[in-house]
């Protein structure tokens, strides 16, 4: 029975993290992304925004849950994490907007964003749970 609680307190300690990331690069998306850029055009800016913030939060996620929780665990849940938003991401950028593509193509157009969008947040979130676990105790 320990085993049980245990995994699923590891199941929502991710799903909350998803769930709070998907929800701001969502909001992100839709409220501020079309205000930057009044010309309609592609807007960079907006981008790296987006990246750096990802990268943040990985970073300052798993420093904190190393922190508290251990390096380890923060690792599993952050790389867990990270895959999961690959993996919506993906699914949320194949959505048609027109009848010129279908979901297929363009799943398969955009294939190559999985292993960048991973490790966007993989990457920063390794190096955040190694300096947690680094630092001398609070205490």
């Amino acid at each position: 029975m320990v085993g049980v609680v245990s995994g699923k307190r590891h199941l929502v300690a991710v799903l909350v993290r998803l769930a709070a990331l998907g929800i701001a690069l969502a909001a992100y998306t839709t409220l501020v992304v079309p205000s930057m850029s009044d010309a309609g055009d592609a807007d960079i800016g907006a981008g790296l925004v987006a990246f750096a913030a990802l990268a943040l939060a990985g970073f300052g996620g798993a420093l904190l849950d190393a922190r508290r929780h251990g390096a380890r665990t923060a690792l599993a849940w952050w790389l867990a994490v990270a895959a999961g938003l690959a993996v919506g991401w993906w699914g949320a950028l194949a959505m048609p907007q027109d009848a010129s593509a279908s979901f297929g193509e363009l799943l398969a157009r955009d294939a190559g964003l999985l292993p960048f969008t991973f490790a966007l947040l993989a990457i920063p979130a390794a190096l955040g749970a190694a300096l947690g676990r680094a630092l001398p105790a609070r205490g």
